[in-house]
Parts: structure tokens; sequence; C-alpha cells
């Protein structure tokens, strides 16, 4: 796991418009933000434009953020961002070859190999909430607690629904390796 390590003086810095601040906190936190985008749109043209939205938002709001975990708080705008997103649109049947072809793009993107074969599972065996959790802990690095937080969900809920995840995760993986035995 990742933990991003954010120095505490660059959204300060942003705050007064210190463009190389801003620069600094983009490479750091932006894989870890893009691959939890993605889990969430399974689309990697709006999982870049929420990105390129997310660090708008952070530049024009970094005045108002005052302590906590400035990563989880990049994250909650991400996610506040989708949620607006898809109250205007209305849902597409995820069985459209269409979404499957450009999540295998997407994936391409992820350099690490692990993290790849993880997320291709994520998305075909997962809940979008579970999701969510596993791609925040597993390549944000976040504690379920501060999982809880930006969720806005009881700690005791994350946990049960990380722990359901794993499970499926797991049974998945087996499964795959009983299939590729006997084929």
């Amino acid at each position: 796991m990742n933990h991003v390590f954010i120095p505490s003086d660059l959204l300060p810095k942003i705050a007064q418009g210190n463009k190389d601040a801003f620069e600094q906190l983009y490479q750091l936190t932006y894989k870890p933000v893009f691959s939890f985008l993605l889990s969430l749109t399974m689309n990697q043209e709006d999982a870049n434009d929420l990105l390129q939205e997310t660090y708008l938002r952070v530049y024009g709001s970094a005045h108002m953020y005052h302590h906590g975990n400035p990563m989880a708080w990049i994250m909650k705008i991400g996610k506040n961002l989708f949620l607006m997103e898809k109250r205007k649109k209305k849902p597409e049947p995820i069985s459209d070859p269409e979404v499957q072809t450009d999540l295998q793009i997407s994936l391409d993107t992820v350099e690490n190999v692990e993290t790849r074969i993880l997320l291709e599972q994520l998305f075909l065996v997962l809940s979008e909430e579970e999701r969510e959790i596993v791609v925040m802990h597993v390549t944000g690095g976040f504690r379920h607690r501060e999982i809880a937080e930006i969720l806005n969900m009881p700690i005791g809920t994350v946990l049960v629904k990380y722990n359901r995840a794993m499970k499926k995760l797991k049974k998945s993986a087996k499964d795959d390796m009983k299939g590729a035995n006997h084929g």
C-alpha cells in the first residue's frame, strides 16, 4: 500500500497562488486519485475529465482547507464531483461491449501489473461501493477510518464492505484458477 505523504505547507502555498506547489501536489497525488475516479466511472475519459475538474476545485478551494488529511479532502472533492455528474446523466447499461473495451484501455494506463490485475477483478466482481473502498485502501493507502470519513459511512460499514469485497475477490481468483486448470 502506498500512503501518499503530502507536505503540510503545500495547500497553504496553493491557497496563495503558488503554481509550483500545485504542480507538486498534483504529481504526488494524481495516480491514486485517478485510480479512485476510474473505479467510480469505469471509463477512462470520464475519469480524466473528473481528475481535471477535481484539481481545478482543489486549486480554487485550497484556501478553505484547514487541517486533516489533504488526500482525503482531494478524494472527497472527486467523489462529490462524480456524484453531481451521475445525477445529471442517466445510467448506461454495463453490458455494453464498448464499456468493456474502454475499461481495458483504461487499465492499460496502470503501470503496476498487480494493481492492474486487481483493478480488472474489482470492476468485474465488486459493487461500486466495494470498488471505491478497496481502491482507496489499496492504491490510495487510506485507513478504513479515513475511508469512512470520505464516503460518509460508519467505520463498521466500511470494514464489512471491505471484508466482503476481499472474499469476493478471493472467490473470483479461486474460480479463475479452477477454470485455468480445467481449460
